[in-house]
């Protein structure tokens, strides 16, 4: 048996809730004079939707784009090159695309096929040239064949 006192269990915290029926009731009065007092505490509102500067961010449907083309989420992201982990969280909505990936899923949207070209792997090897020839038909060396016959 332990010589030290048990220790009674407290309950777990909760998450801090304001009293939203202690707000409500309060008046403009009361509000305004409590901004006076502390000015920190006042909402930043200096701000309006006509400023150039806001943005007005529409969330994307990201499930309903892969729904577009009735593929799964692993079969979605690796046809447009995104990490499964992150078109899960977009569509889970714990994450907005922002950005370039905004970008690239409206692109998605609209021109499906435009993506796949563009992310489609690129061929192996040279591509094919046609060859130059002299008026003799005998094909043309360049000068940097000819330095290399010279160095041997």
């Amino acid at each position: 048996m332990s010589t030290e006192k048990q220790r009674q269990r407290r309950p777990a915290a909760k998450r801090h809730e304001p009293d939203w029926e202690a707000l409500r009731a309060l008046t403009d009065e009361e509000i305004a004079a409590q901004i006076a007092a502390n000015p920190d505490a006042a909402p930043d509102l200096d701000w309006s939707l006509d400023d150039p500067k806001v943005r007005i961010m529409v969330p994307t449907d990201v499930k309903a784009i892969r729904a577009k083309f009735g593929l799964s989420q692993e079969q979605f992201a690796k046809a447009f090159a995104l990490k499964l982990a992150t078109l899960r969280d977009w569509e889970q909505e714990r994450r907005m695309p922002h950005g370039p990936a905004r970008a690239l899923l409206k692109i998605i949207d609209r021109e499906p096929a435009a993506v796949r070209r563009a992310l489609a792997p690129e061929r192996q090897g040279r591509p094919k040239t046609a060859r130059r020839r002299t008026a003799s038909g005998k094909p043309r060396h360049t000068p940097v064949r000819r330095a290399a016959k010279r160095a041997r």
